[in-house]
């Protein structure tokens, strides 16, 4: 979908994050996100289509940043047709939430290629102008009054059932993710980081449900959704219906944030998530 040379500054910016050259993978970022915008400016398509490629689906945080920038067109831009290709969603069900305010394709048809490639929206600096955090930051304040997702009747009666399963009805509950990857293990929580979190909130009478589907030494001491047929469901409406969701500062968090649920992140100390000021 992206053009060459955009691809190849994407490219360059995925390896300075490897070698942890994190302002050069931000000034990549930055370039190619000026130079798609010179696309757009000059595209000879003037369909009101904008083409978000299929890193938008890639992770549960990216599919969480799909969300922000839906928001942010519909404030921006309300008439703007945007057009995702997903090759393979991370979260079937968060995206199958946010389906309404697309228009997917599994491939793009070839007669939208040439147009995609001059009027997409790349990914690693949508705007053209701000970081990755810092755009998303303004979104999120700039559209603190725009909610698009809630959960309906048959998925009320779905969690319903979950809590029920899980031994977790007629009480508030927190949604805990637990992270545990050897895949940047710095997102990663500990037991004892958790169960300094949940002291408050247990003391104030409520159940806690791990939501996580790594497998994690805390698993084994509240109700897990590892142990229901379907997890990554079951994670997935729990996390929406929570009344506290806490976890690391990883993708998890961004489906409770959309369906405007209170969260806690354990392990971001400088605060560099964008839900934070």
């Amino acid at each position: 979908m992206y053009r060459q040379t955009t691809l190849k500054l994407d490219a360059a910016a995925a390896d300075f994050h490897e070698m942890r050259m994190f302002q050069m993978k931000n000034a990549s970022f930055l370039l190619a996100g000026q130079l798609q915008q010179h696309f757009v400016r000059n595209s000879p398509y003037k369909t009101g289509r904008r083409f978000l490629h299929a890193q938008w689906t890639w992770a549960l945080g990216h599919i969480g940043l799909l969300y922000q920038l839906i928001r942010w067109f519909r404030l921006r831009e309300p008439k703007t047709q945007l057009v995702l290709e997903n090759s393979g969603s991370a979260n079937p069900y968060f995206l199958r939430a946010l389906a309404p305010y697309l228009t997917i394709y599994s491939a793009l048809p070839p007669q939208m290629r040439q147009e995609a490639e001059a009027n997409a929206v790349y990914f690693g600096c949508p705007d053209g102008i701000h970081s990755l955090v810092n755009f998303y930051k303004m979104i999120e304040q700039e559209c603190s009054e725009i909610n698009l997702l809630e959960l309906n009747d048959a998925e009320h009666d779905e969690l319903g059932q979950l809590r029920e399963q899980l031994g977790i009805t007629g009480k508030p509950y927190v949604a805990l993710h637990a992270r545990s990857s050897t895949h940047d293990a710095a997102r990663n929580v500990t037991s004892e980081q958790i169960e300094k979190a949940l002291e408050e909130f247990k003391a104030r009478g409520f159940a806690v449900v791990s939501t996580g589907i790594d497998h994690h030494p805390i698993n084994d001491l509240y109700p897990s959704v590892l142990n229901l047929p379907d997890s990554k469901r079951a994670s997935f409406l729990l996390s929406a219906g929570c009344d506290q969701f806490i976890g690391s500062n990883s993708g998890a968090w961004t489906i409770a944030h959309a369906y405007r649920r209170p969260v806690q992140i354990l392990n971001d100390y400088e605060r560099s998530a964008w839900i934070y000021k």
